[in-house]
């Protein structure tokens, strides 16, 4: 039965609130926060303290604007570019490889130059990858599980060893468990998943212990006083910041440790200085407003009226959520070192509008949400896996 007529009848409610507000603080909170991390080192380095300031502005209002844009364009359109997307996306990350043409930053090959602006094509491949996902997974097609389940699994097998070239695996492990995690609420059998995780083992393995610097990465993260001026400096660094900070912190702006001793202040270490200058307060409060996002995010997509809207709005919301999280995780010493920044609190321009973006679409499908019941939500794929 197709339900489109039905819900192109139905007048569109607003947008979720709560969810907009989330994300519009959590995009104020960065702007002050990276002032403050990068004022001192935008003064030394290009004689301006409004340096990273006034980018990270402009930025903020590019993708607000793309965010009230994407959340008036219904999201079902999205299926008939994913062919289209995933074709740029591979070309992207190709182009990002060869030399010359990609730039590379501290040995990593990440970004593209157009003009003044760099892009980072890593970070939009992971909502391409979600839409094509949530697609594939939400087709009706008389495909057995099997079928269903390698396409998706060789395209995403490709951008990911194409992710981990640059090299980027902070972003492969996003993209790894979102691909996973929808593959679970889509309701294919245990024995795929497990067997995805059994062939998976020997691959991490050479690409992590394999791997000298994410080897003693690994090393640091156990114990970083073993080598506390060396590679367990920055997590060393960022234990300090914690503990100067205290409950209420020093205070926006009198942190010491974004001065020459947390390494990227303004971008993958930005927790720290949170940590230091607005105390447990703050950190809470962060984490709370990731966990508002997670939730509503979840909460609209349970509510989606087709198949395709639930699995598009789990995935972008756990896209979020996961990177949030790993990169808390990780300045507070509980994971090792990945490299991923604080969505929409680090410096970056890419990263802020993969994200703005992302919640546009979940906005756009709270507009639909309850529009059509069709018996498919969350709840329904997990049991049919269980089943």
């Amino acid at each position: 039965m197709d339900m489109k007529p039905a819900m192109d009848a139905r007048k569109r409610m607003e947008p979720d609130l709560a969810l907009f507000m989330a994300l519009f603080v959590l995009a104020g909170i960065g702007v002050a926060m990276i002032y403050s991390a990068s004022a001192v080192n935008a003064m030394k380095i290009y004689g301006d303290s409004f340096y990273f300031l006034k980018k990270q502005v402009l930025w903020v209002i590019i993708g607000f604007i793309m965010l009230i844009v994407i959340q008036q364009v219904d999201y079902r359109k999205l299926q008939d570019y994913t062919m289209v997307m995933i074709l740029g996306s591979l070309i992207l990350l190709v182009l990002v490889l060869i030399p010359g043409v990609g730039h590379n930053v501290k040995g990593s090959a990440r970004w593209l130059h157009m003009g003044s602006v760099s892009i980072q094509p890593s970070e939009f491949v992971k909502i391409v990858i979600i839409i094509y996902i949530a697609k594939m997974f939400s087709s009706e097609k008389n495909e057995g599980h099997l079928v269903r389940f390698l396409v998706p699994l060789i395209i995403v097998a490709v951008v990911f060893m194409l992710i981990m070239m640059q090299p980027d695996f902070g972003t492969s492990i996003d993209l790894l468990i979102v691909s996973v995690f929808m593959l679970f609420i889509s309701g294919f059998p245990l024995v795929y998943i497990l067997f995805l995780f059994i062939i998976s083992i020997p691959m991490f393995y050479l690409l992590i212990y394999q791997v000298t610097y994410r080897r003693e990465r690994i090393l640091a993260y156990l114990n970083p006083w073993n080598d506390r001026y060396g590679i367990g400096y920055h997590i060393i660094q960022s234990f300090i910041a914690f503990k100067k900070g205290g409950f209420l912190g020093a205070g926006l702006g009198n942190g010491t440790q974004k001065i020459a001793r947390l390494p990227e202040p303004h971008t993958d270490f930005i927790f720290a200085v949170v940590a230091e200058e607005t105390g447990v307060i703050g950190t809470v409060l962060i984490a709370f407003l990731f966990f508002i996002v997670f939730w509503k995010g979840m909460e609209i997509s349970l509510n989606a009226p087709d198949r395709f809207g639930m699995l598009l709005g789990a995935g972008l919301s756990l896209m979020i959520a996961v990177q949030a999280y790993i990169n808390i995780a990780v300045v507070c010493g509980i994971l090792p070192t990945t490299g991923l920044p604080l969505p929409f609190i680090s410096y970056g321009g890419s990263s802020l509008i993969t994200n703005m973006v992302a919640g546009g679409i979940i906005l756009n499908i709270s507009r639909y949400s309850g529009a059509v019941d069709k018996g498919i939500s969350l709840e329904g794929g997990i049991r049919e896996w269980l089943s």
